[in-house]
């Protein structure tokens, strides 16, 4: 970076460019207010001079006094050269440049029009008005220019601000969608060639996230790689049991032959669940329709009645309307509310209660389903979406006799609320258990993976 594309020399110059201007600008103002201006009087300006001498009353001399006895219009000065001095100096200085110059003026002499002089009888005549040089930076009003200098200032500052906080707003933009998941940042390219601090920030933010987008890229091909290469051993290890428990006519090993089984199903599992997870983390199109929630989700929970009559579990409906249509994918969708369900059954205590309800919030849907169980800690609340974590020991899966979790389940009921267009979270009940909070839109949007 060259130095002179420093934001520090930017800054440095462009502060002292506005002072140097506000000065100029505000030295050149007061200059010309205070420029006299004359030139020789037309022929019709005589005429109009005369007939101003001889229909209007003339203003009595007071020095500066004589201002305030303005009238609309024009009005009459009359004076004898030897009551020169007792005139305001602006009319003075008039008449001494119409005796310089050897003839009657038009002009202005301190934001005052003048016409003159007319000599009558040894009586001098001034003609003086206001009325038509009339401008917004006449006497009373030129407080405007230092007001027009503030204006000015302020305009050159926020142009400096807009320049140097738009590469900024942009960031956070980006830093925003990157911590969303959503590597398109494009808007970052208007950035990568100003060739200041905040141009090299820009680049190296973008490097950062290629390489994050590599290494998420590399780490979900090694889980889909893994994942597929384990399916084939644990194919021949099933086979294998199977032949074992043929010739295991007495039953003999049965309680070792059920020990691998269980371990290979819980394998087996995990695999289906990594390999799901990552086919949702692909792009593809969701096969959506118009379905009422209230009946689907009923028809769901209708799966789940084994698990529910071996806890003793009751289940409560807190519904807004008997009906509430939305265009989900229902493939997708019954496997985040059996995921949300199974583990609300898995921590539950024997003999509680699960509430479920459904209603409207604006445009979204609101889906909640909450348990009795030992909820979460705090800190851990939006953790516990992100894939393989897993919640304290509060809410362990030991002695639930359904099986340990992976950290899998609630990753997926999130990557298929993003793809709905909607949201997933968790808070604490006051008294004892978790609510898992599902928001979804009304009405389809076009989807955008991220």
């Amino acid at each position: 970076m060259r130095w002179r594309n420093s934001l520090f020399i930017k800054i440095f110059l462009w502060f002292w460019i506005v002072v140097v201007v506000s000065m100029t600008v505000a030295t050149l103002s007061f200059q010309w207010l205070q420029d006299d201006y004359h030139r020789p009087l037309q022929l019709r300006e005589q005429i109009l001079l005369q007939r101003i001498a001889e229909n209007r009353q003339p203003l009595k001399i007071k020095k500066r006094g004589l201002w305030a006895r303005l009238d609309p219009g024009w009005n009459i000065v009359k004076f004898e050269e030897s009551q020169l001095n007792d005139l305001p100096h602006d009319v003075a200085e008039f008449y001494e440049h119409a005796v310089a110059e050897q003839q009657s003026l038009w002009g202005q002499e301190d934001g005052f029009m003048m016409m003159g002089p007319l000599v009558y009888r040894d009586q001098i005549y001034i003609a003086v008005s206001r009325y038509h040089w009339r401008h917004s930076l006449d006497e009373g009003e030129r407080w405007l220019i230092p007001f027009l200098v503030v204006v000015m200032v302020s305009l050159m500052c926020g142009v400096l601000a807009w320049h140097l906080t738009s590469p900024i707003r942009r960031l956070q933009k980006a830093a925003k969608k990157l911590s969303a998941g959503d590597f398109d940042i494009s808007e970052l390219r208007s950035n990568l060639n100003r060739g200041d601090e905040l141009g090299d920030l820009s680049v190296e933010f973008v490097e950062m996230a290629d390489s994050l987008q590599r290494l998420l890229q590399s780490h979900r091909q090694l889980l889909r790689d893994v994942s597929h290469e384990l399916r084939s051993p644990l194919t021949r290890l099933q086979i294998a049991l199977g032949i074992a428990r043929k010739k295991d006519a007495g039953n003999t090993l049965q309680a070792e032959h059920d020990r691998i089984e269980r371990a290979s199903g819980q394998v087996a599992n995990l695999v289906t669940q990594i390999l799901d997870l990552a086919k949702l983390q692909q792009e593809g199109e969701l096969t959506t329709e118009k379905l009422d929630l209230v009946r689907v989700f009923k028809t769901w929970l209708q799966d789940a009645e084994l698990e529910l009559a071996a806890k003793h579990l009751t289940v409560e409906w807190q519904l807004e309307s008997e009906e509430m249509f939305c265009h989900i994918d229902a493939i997708l969708m019954q496997r985040a509310f059996d995921n949300v369900l199974r583990n609300a059954i898995r921590f539950s205590p024997d003999g509680g209660v699960l509430t479920l309800s459904l209603g409207r919030s604006g445009q979204q849907l609101i889906f909640k389903l909450c348990d009795q169980g030992p909820g979460v800690s705090e800190d851990q609340l939006e953790d516990i979406f992100a894939p393989f974590t897993q919640a304290d020991q509060s809410r362990s899966h030991a002695g639930s006799g359904y099986g340990g979790g992976y950290g899998i389940g609630l990753a997926m009921v999130q990557r298929i609320l993003n793809m709905h267009h909607g949201d997933v979270c968790a808070r604490n009940i006051a008294d004892s258990g978790l609510c898992v909070e599902w928001s979804l839109p009304d009405r389809p949007k076009p989807r955008v993976i991220v």
